[in-house]
């Protein structure tokens, strides 16, 4: 009788915290990022290293801009999980957003280093060297990761951009013909600017 009701304990806490989780997702969806950070708070108290609940907080800290919150929180993941693909692309956004170039390149790296093919990871690579000033090299992982996603439009404007830079007209605007027609927002007036 009393293994039954240890049981029946443990399943009614979990599904309690999974409530939770779910609770704080819904405030995430809807966009009440305050709301969230609160539900995913109640959490981590009971459980300080669910991996899921901490990234989670530290995107709704993230669109909050408390980007120093957000910063150990995915830091304090990757001390439970140092291969965490996921944390390591957020710490290389969190990080360009900053301006820390060099930070957000030796995270995007990291990342590739647990995924090759990631193309965000790619991509953040590019957007990070391009603004250190390593044009070469952001144009090539700006199509390594065109290569693995054919339908990342920001990469396809940004590599044209880097081929204006470099002078190459012809296929700087064929870059932003497609940023174009994958709908990137800015494109089309780039693609005004640079190519007749």
């Amino acid at each position: 009788m009393r293994f039954s009701t240890v049981i029946l304990a443990v399943l009614v806490l979990a599904s309690c915290g999974g409530d939770k989780n779910n609770k704080a997702d819904q405030f995430y969806k809807k966009g009440q990022y305050e709301e969230a950070v609160e539900a995913y708070n109640k959490t981590i108290e009971t459980n300080p290293t669910d991996i899921t609940s901490l990234y989670n907080r530290g995107r709704a800290h993230e669109e909050l801009d408390h980007f120093t919150e957000a910063e150990q929180d995915f830091l304090k993941i990757l001390e439970i999980d140092p291969k965490h693909l996921n944390a390591n692309l957020s710490l290389s956004k969190l990080y360009y957003r900053q301006e820390s170039y060099s930070k957000a390149v030796i995270f995007a790296d990291r990342a590739l280093e647990l995924n090759e093919n990631s193309a965000q990871g790619h991509f953040l690579v590019a957007r990070a060297k391009h603004q250190l000033g390593y044009v070469d090299s952001a144009l090539e992982s700006y199509s390594l990761a065109i290569n693995i996603n054919r339908e990342y439009g920001e990469a396809y404007l940004y590599r044209g951009a880097l081929r204006v830079h470099k002078k190459q007209s012809k296929s700087a605007c064929e870059d932003f013909a497609k940023a174009v027609n994958l709908d990137v927002a800015e494109a089309k007036a780039i693609q005004k600017k640079y190519c007749k």
